[in-house]
C-alpha cells in the first residue's frame, strides 16, 4: 500500500515546526487576556444567562432523543421510561440515548477544557487540539483499535487517555526552555497536532487501509454506534476534573493576566499549569474516546461564555459547559437528521459552525492589535 504524499510531508512540516518552535524567544507580556474587553454584567443578568443555557441545553438534549431516522413523540419517551413501549420504539430509543449523551457530555467536557487552556496560554485562539492534545488520545485510540481490534471500551478509553498524556508531555516538555511561553507552546503544539493526525491517516493506510469507517469516526467525530459503557468514562471524568478545575478558578483567573501578578500573589505558577493542563489533557482524551476528534467546541464555548457573563471563571465555566454540551448536542442531532438515514459526523456540522467563528476572532484580534493603547 502506498503511503500518501501528504502523510510525509505533514510528519516532517510538523518536525520542521516543533524544531522552529523550539528556537522561538518570548517577545515580552504582550499577550492579552482571552476573551477581550467585555461589558458589566449585573447578578441578575448573569443567572439569567446560566438559566437560559440550561434551557437550551436540556431542549438540545429533548430534541436530540425525539428526531432522527425515526421520529418520536414525547409520549414515546414517557413510555420508554416506564418500560411499556413496543419493540420498534425500545429498539430505537435504547439505540439513540448513548449516543445523546456521548455528544452532551463530550461538549461539555471538551468547553471546560478549552477554558482551562485558553486561560494559562492566555490565547483567545487556543483550545485542547491545538495543543495536540486531542491528536494524542485519537493516535491513541486508532492504534489500539489497529492492532488489537476486539479491545474492549475501557482499554480504549485508558489508552486515548494515555496517548492524550503522552502527547501533552511531550508538547510541555519541548515546550519547556528556562520557562514557559504561550507562544512556544501553541506553536509546538500545533506540530504536534499535524502530526498525530498524519499518524493516525499512516496507521489506517498502511495497517488497515480498508476500514474506512473508523477513519471517518476518529477523524470527523461521530456518535456511531456508541453504547453506555463509552459514555462512563466521560461522565467519571466530567464527575472528577471540574470540581478541580472550578476549585482553580481564583488561579485561572490570575493567570489570563501575566506571569508576575500569580506569582506575587503566592500562586506557584508552574505547578498550576502543569494540573491545569494535565485535568484539560484528561477531559479531552475521554472525549476522544467517547466522540472522535471533535474541533472548535473548546473554542467557541469558552469565547461565547466570556461574552455572556465576563472574564471571572467562576462564572465563566458553568456557561461554556452548557454551551458546549448544547453545541454538540444539535450538531449530531443535525448530522443524524438532515440526511436521514445517512448521517453527517457531528465533527463536521461544528467545523461548519466554528470555521467562520475561528475567521472572524481571527480579523477581530487583528483589528484590536492595530488600535492604538
Amino acid at each position: 500500500v502506498d503511503i500518501p504524499t501528504g502523510v510525509v510531508t505533514t510528519l516532517l512540516g510538523a518536525a520542521i515546526l516543533i524544531w522552529l518552535a523550539r528556537r522561538h524567544r518570548d517577545a515580552g507580556p504582550t499577550r492579552r487576556p482571552p476573551g477581550g474587553p467585555v461589558a458589566v454584567r449585573s447578578a441578575a443578568f448573569r443567572r439569567g444567562v446560566v438559566a437560559v443555557a440550561g434551557t437550551v441545553t436540556v431542549a438540545a438534549v429533548l430534541l436530540g432523543m425525539l428526531a432522527g431516522d425515526t421520529w418520536v413523540l414525547l409520549g414515546d419517551i414517557a413510555n420508554w421510561l416506564n418500560g411499556s413501549t413496543g419493540p420498534a420504539y425500545t429498539f430505537v430509543l435504547d439505540q439513540r440515548w448513548p449516543r445523546v449523551a456521548a455528544a452532551m457530555l463530550a461538549g461539555a467536557a471538551l468547553a471546560v477544557a478549552g477554558t482551562t487552556v485558553q486561560a494559562v496560554c492566555r490565547n483567545p485562539l487556543a483550545e485542547p487540539g491545538i495543543l495536540g492534545i486531542t491528536a494524542g488520545a485519537g493516535l491513541g485510540a486508532v492504534s489500539l483499535l489497529t492492532f488489537v481490534p476486539l479491545a474492549s471500551v475501557w482499554a480504549v478509553s485508558g489508552v486515548a487517555g494515555l496517548g492524550a498524556m503522552l502527547a501533552f508531555a511531550l508538547v510541555y516538555g519541548t515546550a519547556w526552555r528556562g520557562g514557559l511561553s504561550s507562544d512556544r507552546l501553541v506553536l509546538i503544539g500545533f506540530g504536534a497536532w499535524q502530526g498525530g493526525l498524519a499518524m493516525i491517516t499512516f496507521l489506517i493506510v498502511a495497517f488497515d487501509p480498508w476500514n474506512t469507517g473508523k477513519a471517518l469516526t476518529w477523524l470527523s467525530g461521530s456518535t456511531y454506534g456508541r453504547t453506555a459503557t463509552q459514555v462512563l468514562p466521560v461522565a467519571i471524568a466530567l464527575l472528577v476534573l471540574t470540581p478541580a478545575v472550578v476549585a482553580a478558578r481564583r488561579e485561572l483567573d490570575l493567570m489570563t493576566l501575566d506571569d508576575d501578578t500569580p506569582r506575587v500573589l503566592g500562586v506557584r505558577l508552574e505547578r498550576t499549569r502543569l494540573v491545569a493542563l494535565g485535568a484539560a489533557a484528561l477531559l479531552t482524551s475521554t472525549a476522544v474516546s467517547a466522540v472522535g476528534v471533535i474541533g472548535f467546541v473548546g473554542l467557541v464555548g469558552p469565547h461565547a461564555a466570556r461574552a455572556l457573563v465576563g472574564g471571572r471563571h467562576a462564572r465563566v465555566l458553568p456557561v461554556a459547559a452548557l454551551l458546549g454540551a448544547a453545541l454538540v448536542s444539535l450538531a449530531d442531532t443535525l448530522g443524524r437528521t438532515v440526511i436521514a438515514p445517512a448521517q453527517i459526523p457531528a465533527g463536521l456540522v461544528t467545523a461548519l459552525i466554528g470555521t467562520p467563528y475561528f475567521v472572524w476572532l481571527l480579523w477581530r484580534s487583528r483589528a484590536t492589535a492595530s488600535q492604538p493603547r
